[in-house]
This record gives C-alpha cells, sequence and structure tokens, in this order.
C-alpha cells in the first residue's frame, strides 16, 4: 500500500485535530455518527482509517458491515437500519467497490432514495475508478491528497452550509457519465406473432432508472405517448387484402396440381406443360409479397415508434435521459445531459427564440431515437463530428445533429 494511502501517522494527529474539532452528539433516532460502506477488498485499507478516527475521537461512533450488522437479519435489513441510524455515510470508493453487488446502493435503490434527502454522503476515491451514476452531482475526496485526512475529520464533523473550494475536490458532474446505458426495456407485447406497436408498462419507474427520475410522472407521460404510437394500416394489410391473398395462393395451388395431372397423363397438348413454371413461379412471389409486405409493415412501425420516441424525449431530456426505439419491441435508455447542446441552439437562433425553439424540438423528434440507440451501443455510423462537443467520451446530440445534416439527411 502506498504511503500516501496509508491512513495511520501517528499521534501528531490526534492531538491536532481534537483541539479544533469535536464529535457532536448523537440525537435520540442515531446509534453512530458515520456509516462506512466499502468493499470487502478494501477492508484493510478501512480498518486502518477506521481505527484513526477511533483513536483521535474516542467518542466517535463509526458503522462497518463486518463487525456491526446483526446477525440473523438479511443484507437490507441491516443496510437499512445502519444507514437509517447514522448521521452520515462515507463510501470508499474503488472498482471493487463500484463492481461489488451490495456495495453499490443501485442494487438498493429504494433504501438510498429514502436516506439521502437527509443524509450527508462523502465519497472517497481510494482507487481510481468511475463514479457510480447517483453519486456523480457530489464531490469526492482524494486518499492522494497530502491533507485528505484533515479534509475528512472537517467533512465528518463539521456541518457546512455550504462546502468551500479548499475543503472537498470537485467532481467533474455528470458528464463523465454521458451516454451510460442504463436499461433496455422490454414491451410486454414483445411475444405477439403479429408485428405490431410495441406497448411497455407505465406503472412504475423500473428500478435502474430510479436513480436519476426524480419526476415518475414525466416518465410515465412519455411511455403513454410512445404507447400511443399511431397504428400503421394500409390497404396491403387489409382484411380483405388478405383474403383475396389467401384466396389467390389457394386458386394457383389447386392449378398447379390439376395442371401437372393433366400433363402427366397426356390428355393435353404439350403447351399445358408451360403452364406449370408460370403457376409455380405466381406462387412463389405471392409468398414473396406475403414476406415483403410483413417486413415492410413493421418497418414502418418502428419508424413511427422512433419518431413518437423523439417526441417522448421532449419530457425525459429534463431527466437527464434520452429513450432509443431500435425495434418495435424494446426500448433502450441511456444517460446524458442535453443541456449545452440546448445552449448551442439558443446561441445559433438567438435573433429569432420562435424558429430556435421550432428547430430544437425538430431535432429532438428526428433524431433524439437514433442517437439514443447509437449511444446505447457506442457506435455511431458516421463518426465524424465537425466541431468539439460537449462529452467527454462520446459524440454529443448537437455534434450527432450536424453530422446527420452533413449527409443530407435533415427533413
Amino acid at each position: 500500500m502506498e504511503s500516501s494511502q496509508n491512513p495511520e501517522n501517528g499521534d501528531s494527529a490526534k492531538s491536532h485535530f481534537s483541539n479544533f474539532l469535536s464529535v457532536p452528539k448523537l440525537t435520540e433516532k442515531d446509534m453512530y455518527h458515520v456509516f462506512v460502506s466499502f468493499s470487502t477488498e478494501d477492508s484493510t485499507w478501512v480498518h486502518q482509517l477506521i481505527l484513526k478516527l477511533e483513536v483521535t475521537f474516542p467518542s466517535i461512533k463509526i458503522c462497518s458491515h463486518d463487525r456491526d450488522f446483526t446477525a440473523g437479519k438479511t443484507i437490507i435489513e441491516n443496510l437499512t437500519e445502519c444507514i437509517q441510524k447514522s448521521q452520515k455515510i462515507l463510501m470508499v470508493l474503488s472498482p471493487d467497490f463500484v463492481h461489488s453487488r451490495w456495495c453499490l446502493f443501485e442494487a438498493n435503490l429504494s433504501v438510498f432514495q429514502d436516506c439521502k434527502s437527509d443524509k450527508a454522503v462523502v465519497p472517497i476515491m481510494l482507487k481510481p475508478c468511475p463514479m457510480p451514476l447517483y453519486l456523480s452531482h457530489l464531490t469526492y475526496l482524494e486518499v492522494k491528497d497530502e491533507h485528505f485526512f484533515e479534509k475528512l475529520c472537517n467533512r465528518l464533523l463539521k456541518n457546512y452550509a455550504k462546502e468551500t473550494e479548499d475543503i472537498l475536490v470537485h467532481f467533474q458532474s455528470s458528464l463523465l457519465y454521458g451516454g451510460k446505458h442504463m436499461l433496455s426495456l422490454a414491451a410486454v407485447n414483445e411475444n405477439d406473432e403479429e408485428p405490431g406497436n410495441g406497448a411497455f408498462s407505465d406503472t412504475c419507474v423500473p428500478d435502474p432508472l430510479k436513480a436519476v427520475v426524480k419526476d415518475p410522472e414525466i416518465y410515465k407521460k412519455a411511455i403513454r405517448l410512445i404507447n400511443n404510437t399511431p397504428t400503421y394500416v394500409h390497404v396491403l394489410n387489409s382484411n380483405w387484402t388478405k383474403g383475396f391473398v389467401i384466396i389467390f395462393l389457394c386458386s394457383v395451388f389447386m392449378s398447379s396440381i390439376y395442371t401437372f395431372t393433366l400433363a402427366c397423363s397426356l390428355l393435353v397438348s404439350w403447351y399445358y406443360f408451360m403452364y406449370l413454371p408460370i403457376c409455380l413461379f405466381a406462387f412463389g412471389l405471392a409468398i414473396y409479397k406475403l414476406e415483403y409486405w410483413k417486413k415492410k409493415r413493421l418497418k414502418i412501425i418502428t419508424r413511427n415508434m422512433s419518431r413518437r420516441t423523439g417526441e417522448a424525449n421532449l419530457f425525459l431530456v429534463e431527466l437527464s435521459i434520452l429513450a432509443g426505439c431500435a425495434s418495435n419491441s424494446s426500448l433502450d435508455f441511456v444517460f446524458v445531459s442535453l443541456k449545452e447542446c440546448k445552449t448551442m441552439f439558443q446561441i445559433t437562433f438567438e435573433h429569432d427564440p420562435e424558429l430556435e425553439k421550432c428547430m430544437w424540438e425538430k431535432a429532438m423528434i428526428q433524431y433524439s431515437s437514433d442517437y439514443a440507440n447509437c449511444m446505447a451501443r457506442k457506435y455511431f455510423p458516421h463518426s465524424d463530428p465537425l466541431a468539439p462537443g460537449h462529452l467527454a467520451n462520446g459524440i454529443c446530440f448537437c455534434q450527432y445533429v450536424a453530422m446527420q445534416i452533413k449527409q443530407g439527411y435533415w427533413p
């Protein structure tokens, strides 16, 4: 373990901090000052840090899962109880933490959502790793900072109305998570034999989206909009046409059998042999047309749903979410903020606010669904952006629109 990451540095820290900081009193509903969430792979370092805190501040009460969880209770029950009874939550971030099943509160979002409104969360970056999405709006302490322990003590034991710049190292906002694929939502009618508009559940917000969906009604409104995609009706798909095609196929099939029988029995002239391949060709062509109409209908349904998904994205973008309709039976959701991209539209059309609004809505309806699909799959057909974008790890929406215009796809 690197010395810069070693929380133990002697008794000088104890005398220094104990003179200027005091441990706050526990309220009636609290049992601990701090609940520490960490991966067992990092337990050695974490226990050294806990020991140093307890030696420096003998009255501090710290809870960790490996020593304070109650035997016989489930992990979720212990987790809920310990968080609720702690004043603050300390998260020790590392690759093992991010990939841990239980350290990530994304696995227990209902617990975290209930607690985060009145619980201070203090992230510590022990080893470089992506910030969990639900923590991306917070700042973290860097272990390699030479003043790490001092900043940690200040953050744990003092209640600031507003954190100053020299207390915490600021995280790079949610842009690091731009394009994060959050969910593939299957339609409730995905197993229907007849291709049609997909229908998606709008009764509640799926768990993977709860970390960012602050207003469930916006999500439900967007899903209802997609569910109400107009059904594509074409004369080739009407019941009358289908009945006619079935009768035609039966007629061709029976004619082919009759002709073949007559030809084989030599009861008719030789030219009847010419009628057989014609009937077989017509039969094959009819089958091909049926398949073609089916694929054509599915393609149009998906296109209509994609456009309607773009309309739904006008609401979802308020939640920093975009939906992409890649097929009639599934939606892909990605986490991405379009604030900077919308600002670019405002700058471009600053002399005509109505035109700016119109162009933004037109771009969202036309391209946001396909853009979300590309972000979810980390693949862009034309990866040649014209100008710098607003995402650190991908192509932003206004770049994507510019690429489409360059290809001549602007409607």
